[in-house]
């Protein structure tokens, strides 16, 4: 978690594919890899909590908006932190989403592991998913920054069998460093 009063900006990628669209493509008419990236701003506040907001692609389309808070419950004997985050996330021939993100954050200073339960509603639709990651924090003293690769799995309810996996990285960097001349 960020001490009190701490800011940090950050840069993402992330690709994202399932089993399903690398059999066969062709024939399934999916799209077999999916790309986002994304820029993010974080602050640390009292109490252990920390705030952050997340723009991923083109927010204005076909992208997403993120709030979220987390609060670190625990430090000892590991690192545990809760979260929750709202998102609207506009699309191409859809209706425009609101979603809602409850998580839970374990690990240590380098090593951790979330879990996330994500519940997106437009008009017409409802998507429910879990998404399991875990990632290591990569402290680049020289920059000033932390570099993080991660690996994620991703399921929707509505089609168990449909299994996603996410392959990324972020990097992020104190705010006054990153503005400095």
């Amino acid at each position: 978690m960020l001490p009190e009063g701490e800011e940090t900006v950050g840069l993402g990628l992330s690709w994202m594919t399932n089993v399903t669209s690398l059999v066969d493509t062709s024939s399934s008419g999916k799209t077999a890899f999916f790309a986002d990236g994304s820029v993010l701003f974080r602050r640390g506040f009292s109490n252990n909590t920390e705030m952050g907001l997340k723009f991923v692609g083109r927010p204005w389309a076909n992208g997403s908006t993120l709030i979220d808070v987390k609060w670190q419950a625990l430090q000892n004997p590991v690192l545990l932190a809760v979260g929750f985050g709202i998102s609207y996330w506009s699309a191409d021939g859809i209706d425009p989403y609101i979603g809602y993100h409850p998580s839970i954050m374990i690990g240590e200073d380098k090593l951790f592991f979330v879990g996330q339960y994500n519940y997106s509603v437009s008009a017409n639709y409802v998507l429910k998913t879990i998404d399991v990651l875990t990632g290591k924090r990569i402290i680049l003293e020289d920059e000033g920054g932390t570099l993080t690769p991660f690996f994620g799995i991703h399921q929707a309810q509505s089609d168990p069998d449909n299994i996603f996996y996410s392959l990324g990285f972020g990097f992020t960097m104190p705010l006054d460093y990153a503005f400095k001349n």
